[in-house]
């Protein structure tokens, strides 16, 4: 299977989303106020990336599962008919979810968590889920 080029670009920005969060997760800065703020606005970003995808399951998707005290976030890089690929990104406490063994969960439950993000969305749209 051939990519095509929306969808190389699309996974050139997933990397360097995750690589960004990544970053800033490894960081030794002690300035947590200055962190936070890049975070928020790293968060922003990919937000805004994820809507401008529309609803359904779709490479570029940020899907999450809750996890610990939070959530555990994942892009959606691969799909086939049983399988999606994922890719973590390590956001906040950069917690991994069980639903995601490596780096793949199944079609469904990505499905699933997907049309609760969206049903969410269309519930509150200025919500920031």
């Amino acid at each position: 299977m051939t990519k095509t080029k929306e969808q190389k670009e699309l996974l050139q920005k997933i990397q360097a989303f995750v690589d960004r969060a990544q970053a800033d997760y490894d960081s030794l800065d002690r300035d947590w106020e200055a962190r936070i703020k890049r975070q928020e606005e790293l968060f922003q970003e990919v937000r805004q990336f994820d809507q401008s995808l529309g609803a359904g399951l779709e490479i570029g998707r940020l899907v999450h599962w809750p996890q610990g005290d939070g959530r555990a976030y994942y892009f959606v890089v691969g799909i086939d008919a049983r399988m999606v690929r994922l890719n973590h990104l390590p956001w906040g406490d950069a917690w991994r979810s069980p639903v995601v063994v490596n780096g793949q969960a199944l079609r469904s439950a990505v499905e699933q968590a997907i049309r609760g993000i969206d049903g969410m969305r269309r519930l509150f749209p200025s919500a920031k889920a």
